[in-house]
């Protein structure tokens, strides 16, 4: 029994990584969705607090961002308020099923569907949180600053806060991280790409009346737009890599310590 526990949450030979079986959302532990790698019992209060804390931070700061930057609706055309969107998505979520789990966990344990959903949404959240912050503050931010405090707050809370709470995340959840699931923020990101043309070709404008959404992704020039795709397919795959470094190194630690299941 020791060895079956122990094996649970072994990670994958490097080897294993790149089967392309490990394309797929699978994960023979469903129960590691609801748990921290570092609690000791069964279920635990504290992580569940801690969840709707996270859920309740990003869930507010998205409906006040939303009232204040409406901007008749175009607020919806940007990358980081999809990313943005997609951390308040990701932490209710996570909060959501982490709560059913407490309550009756038989009945979340077999929702097979609704946690490779889940573990899609975190791992794309978690990857373009880090995405759109180099962009950012690379890019953008040294051409264009906030113009108020309200503006500045906003902009550490979308551009800033997200990739270090939810990289912390990541070494507290008990779930795994696959190499090849770089695949799933890749097709956010097509989705993205698709939707800027489709804007532009239609005639869209951005909040100040300008034809493209970003100066860098302008499809008016073909050639800035094809080398903001490749930055940004790079950046992609680099970030994966890192935040499967950051499994890696949680199982490792949590191994060494006997947190291990």
């Amino acid at each position: 029994m020791a060895q079956l526990t122990e094996q649970r949450q072994a990670p994958l030979t490097f080897r294993d990584e790149f089967k392309l079986v490990h394309l797929r959302l699978h994960h023979h532990a469903p129960e590691d969705f609801f748990r921290s790698q570092w609690q000791s019992e069964l279920k635990s209060c504290a992580f569940l607090i801690y969840r709707w804390i996270l859920a309740i931070f990003f869930g507010t700061g998205l409906c006040s961002y939303l009232i204040i930057f409406f901007s008749r609706g175009t607020v919806f055309i940007y990358l980081t308020n999809w990313g943005f969107i997609l951390c308040s998505v990701t932490s209710i979520s996570g909060a959501i099923i982490v709560s059913i789990y407490h309550a009756s966990t038989e009945s979340i344990v077999n929702r097979r569907c609704m946690l490779k959903c889940y573990w899609a949404c975190y791992w794309i959240n978690l990857i373009f949180t880090h995405i759109i912050s180099i962009i950012y503050w690379t890019c953008i931010f040294p051409k264009k600053q906030p113009q108020n405090l309200i503006s500045g707050i906003y902009n550490v809370w979308t551009h800033g806060l997200p990739p270090v709470f939810f990289t912390l995340d990541h070494l507290l959840v008990a779930h795994p991280a696959r190499l090849l699931h770089f695949i799933y923020p890749f097709g956010l990101a097509l989705l993205y790409v698709i939707f800027t043309y489709v804007y532009y070709v239609l005639g869209g404008l951005d909040r100040l009346g300008r034809s493209y959404i970003y100066e860098m992704l302008n499809h008016g020039n073909p050639l800035q737009t094809l080398k903001t795709i490749v930055m940004v397919a790079v950046l992609l795959v680099c970030c994966s890599t890192l935040q499967y470094g950051v499994y890696r190194l949680r199982v490792c630690i949590a191994s060494k310590l006997g947190k291990l299941l």
